[in-house]
């Protein structure tokens, strides 16, 4: 029998629906997938080889568990070349088996039983269940109609609450939303005022659509070491999700405890996937040609697909590569919408409620799909929305 700390997680909510639309198509249905966060775009060319030549090379044994050197030090230099911040590669970055597993060993490093971690709504589906696997105390926070963040109810929280931790996500998913200058004040302030740490999500950094300073928080915190922890991977910019292959930059006290948990759980990232790693960084400026030429297109598609459903709205799309689109042509729960869409229409999409209970009637939908696709999928919808009863 599942222990009960197993049964009070939720699980992964676009794992379940990619599942349902996985046996839809064993059924015989062409299924439009807009529900999972993977680019279509295969690795580079060099990329592949490097991990297959990784392999060639027998270099499938363990690493240590902090990440093989040349990985580390090309994160740093990374960091150095286009940031202009030095990083200490041997004792500030910690390679890890995902930016997943980065972002829940964060969550172990600085929260002890109880210790409150405020994540603001909507967020990523599997913020909550990390924050339940440490023992934490979540307090959702939701975000302003715009999606900014609500200062003044974070203030209000911290005032009632024991606050460790703040969690963003910029450009958040699901929502596109990048922290401007303002919120980026904001977030120095607490650290300043209230000593909370910041925990960085940054997977999405490379894709950016508006005119907007953001980067990564290590540029704003010229005292990033003590407050700020910084995760990345390898997943969204260079399309290699199933490498299962990230970062973290924090303090070198911090990074210890991250490498613990590491030892404890994985032991160390997959050894030939750190090779594919190395080759992805040096050519980093190739990888992102695709997104900077291929996604904003396909952004401009789907808002204008959105413009033209009956019931269906969406404003804007800042970055990553999600529309978060609020639907008034029914008052059903976005569970069973979504559901519906996917058993009428054949789209798979991601009820707002996976993303928060502040996200009802909205739905993310991902434009990391071919036109093709996107223009389908919102034929589909529309035919659905009109016959709908």
């Amino acid at each position: 029998m599942a222990s009960n700390q197993i049964k009070s997680l939720k699980g992964s909510p676009t794992a379940n629906f990619f599942a349902l639309a996985n046996q839809r198509e064993t059924e015989g249905h062409n299924i439009i997938h807009l529900e999972i966060g993977q680019p279509d775009f295969s690795p580079l060319p060099s990329i592949l080889e490097s991990t297959i030549k990784a392999i060639n090379e027998k270099k499938t044994t363990y690493t240590v568990s902090s990440g093989i050197p040349e990985l580390r030090d090309s994160i740093a230099e990374m960091y150095l070349e286009d940031y202009n911040i030095e990083i200490k590669a041997r004792k500030e970055i910690i390679v890890t088996s995902g930016a997943k597993q980065g972002i829940l060993a964060s969550f172990y490093s600085v929260l002890d039983k109880g210790d409150g971690i405020i994540i603001p709504e909507p967020y990523w589906v599997s913020y909550p269940d990390m924050a339940a696997l440490v023992g934490a105390n979540m307090i959702p926070i939701k975000m302003k109609a715009d999606f900014s963040l609500n200062q003044e109810i974070i203030l209000e929280k911290i005032a009632k609450h024991d606050v460790k931790a703040l969690l963003v996500n910029s450009p958040n998913n699901p929502t596109g939303h990048i922290l401007d200058p303002e919120e980026i004040k904001f977030l120095k302030d607490l650290c300043e005022d209230y000593q909370i740490y910041i925990i960085s999500d940054e997977i999405y950094n490379d894709y950016n659509f508006i005119e907007s300073p953001f980067s990564t928080l290590l540029l704003e915190f010229k005292d990033w070491r003590e407050k700020v922890i910084c995760i990345n991977g390898f997943a969204k910019t260079y399309s290699m999700t199933g490498y299962r292959l990230g970062w973290t930059v924090a303090s070198p006290d911090i990074s210890q405890g991250i490498l613990t948990f590491i030892q404890a759980s994985t032991s160390c990232p997959t050894s030939f996937a750190q090779w594919g790693g190395v080759t992805a960084i040096k050519h980093r400026e190739e990888a992102k040609k695709v997104i900077k030429t291929v996604f904003p297109e396909r952004r401009k598609l789907l808002l204008n697909e959105v413009q033209k459903t009956p019931g269906m709205s969406l404003e804007k799309i800042d970055g990553a590569f999600y529309g978060f689109i609020k639907y008034d042509f029914t008052r059903e729960d976005s569970y069973t919408v979504a559901k519906k869409i996917l058993l009428n229409a054949d789209v798979c999409t991601i009820p707002g409620v996976a993303f928060g209970e502040s996200a009802e009637e909205y739905l993310r939908v991902t434009f990391a799909r071919s036109k093709e696709e996107i223009i389908s999928a919102f034929e589909k919808i529309r035919m659905y929305i009109q016959g709908y009863s």
